[in-house]
């Protein structure tokens, strides 16, 4: 079966603070000794393709108060000429440029094919109206959007901006503009995700760091909302990706739904 990750993150030890490196050291051994100090598209894609995946999307981030700076440009440059590789962009809070001018530049300059925003690591409401244009900007082109949800264990990450309640008034706003919550809104806010679900057509859930096993538990819809869930790993967050995506064939659930969890959806979202 294909799969594609939505959650992944590339970088070297010149990208991610220091106590994010010490957590790769101490969670991702493999990591840590081959791609941290040097990274390149061909090594990760043979990474890939040994735990299973087919596709990959890489993420960039700019949260130098929690996990580092990743750029639109190396995140767009490491995947060039690599099909493989799906750039997602960010947007930059911190340098003064207009959020709506990033967002063009990624898009139709860099060609990144999505975006990741980080309220909790750079702490914003994604409500704020400065993004409204932003959203508006990507739901005009059928652009997908994700957002961090839930709890971080990094160090300047606050989670009072992570609640996903916020998104009800962003999806009502802006009705088909495609958001994926990543993580679910973990741990605290899995009741909140799943209201989402049923109230907002264009809410997604990345389950990337939810554990796998309780996803019928914690929302119950899944076969239900089998085309609105995406399969992510977090990647160097996690040792190995291959066990999540076996953890994701053995739920009680329908082969329909597995397939699309693992690739469909995410192919139909992002366009390839």
């Amino acid at each position: 079966m294909d799969v594609i990750d939505i959650h992944l993150h590339i970088g070297t030890k010149e990208n991610w603070t220091p106590w994010v490196i010490d957590f790769f050291c101490k969670n991702n051994p493999y990591f840590y000794e081959h791609f941290c100090d040097k990274t390149d598209p061909e090594r990760i894609l043979l990474y890939l393709n040994s735990q299973g995946v087919k596709k990959g999307v890489i993420l960039a981030e700019y949260a130098p108060k929690a996990t580092g700076v990743v750029t639109n440009e190396y995140v767009s440059e490491f995947c060039k000429n690599h099909k493989d590789l799906i750039p997602f962009g960010s947007i930059c809070l911190y340098d003064g440029r207009d959020i709506l001018e990033q967002a063009r530049y990624a898009h139709e300059t860099l060609g990144v094919k999505g975006f990741k925003m980080l309220p909790s690591y750079a702490h914003f409401y994604p409500n704020e109206e400065r993004f409204f244009p932003f959203y508006e900007y990507l739901q005009s082109k059928n652009i997908p959007v994700m957002f961090h949800t839930g709890i971080s264990i990094f160090k300047g990450s606050l989670v009072k901006y992570a609640d996903p309640i916020y998104f009800d008034e962003i999806a009502d706003a802006f009705p088909d503009l495609n958001i994926i919550l990543e993580h679910g809104g973990r741990p605290f806010w899995y009741d909140i995700v799943s209201w989402l679900l049923t109230r907002h057509k264009n809410i997604h859930v990345g389950i990337a760091g939810i554990p796998t096993r309780h996803l019928p538990e914690y929302f119950p819809q899944l076969e239900t909302y089998q085309d609105r869930f995406l399969f992510g790993s977090d990647w160097p967050g996690v040792p190995h990706i291959k066990p999540l995506i076996e953890k994701v064939l053995a739920l009680p659930i329908s082969d329909s739904a597995k397939e699309k969890i693992l690739y469909h959806n995410a192919k139909r979202l992002i366009g390839i």
